[in-house]
């Protein structure tokens, strides 16, 4: 099921598509340096603990540059900002090895968090997007149980990213870009509560992330 309200005119600034343009090259740009440190790093020492989030950061920026276009996108800079961290800095995560058992383990929280993300994107399609955006409201699939499904599953990926690669600096840039999710979930509620019907679907899906959580 899926339901579409909009109260507010398309809001798309020359500023914004410009900082659109460069949010999108330099997301390209990261991606391809993270994806250049762990395919090097696979094949200098024949282990892929990082292939499923690899597949996953591809999938999310495919999906990002074949985006709908938004009803309505924010135009605060603090949200620019705390989605462009927020999607970006996992991928300064670094090979590192953290031994057999914890490859494995971070290898199988990592297929499971992918597994997530695909389901969730099953439902969202092209609705995908970075800064705070109306371009549809989603309500069905995993939708029905928390309201940003994908955040969960990314979440959980990158946890398995980061136990199969422990290291100091790679949990460092974890907990960071959690704290910038928490910011962009915020802001991205914000302008669906404004821009649609979304504060009757809060209504009826209490939880963000975690049910019984958060």
């Amino acid at each position: 099921m899926t339901a579409t309200v909009s109260t507010k005119p398309q809001a798309h600034s020359s500023w914004s598509r410009w900082l659109s343009l460069a949010q999108d090259v330099g997301m390209v740009t990261i991606s391809g340096l993270f994806f250049h440190s762990f395919a090097s790093n696979a094949l200098e020492t024949g282990t892929f603990t990082s292939v499923f989030f690899a597949v996953e950061q591809a999938l999310l920026v495919g999906m990002f540059l074949v985006r709908r276009r938004s009803v309505y996108t924010s135009t605060r800079i603090s949200d620019w900002i705390v989605a462009t961290l927020g999607t970006g800095l996992p991928l300064l995560i670094r090979p590192h090895d953290s031994g057999t058992a914890a490859s494995w383990i971070g290898s199988g929280i990592q297929l499971v968090g992918l597994t997530c993300v695909m389901i969730s994107f099953t439902t969202l399609g092209k609705s995908f997007g970075i800064v705070a955006a109306n371009r549809g409201l989603k309500v069905g699939g995993p939708y029905q149980f928390v309201r940003h499904p994908i955040y969960f599953s990314h979440a959980l990926t990158t946890t398995g990213v980061v136990i199969a690669n422990f290291w100091w600096p790679n949990l460092l840039i974890f907990a960071v870009q959690c704290v910038f999710q928490m910011y962009r979930i915020e802001a991205e509620e914000r302008v669906l509560v404004e821009t649609s019907d979304y504060a009757s679907y809060k209504e009826r899906v209490r939880w963000r992330l975690v049910p019984g959580l958060y």
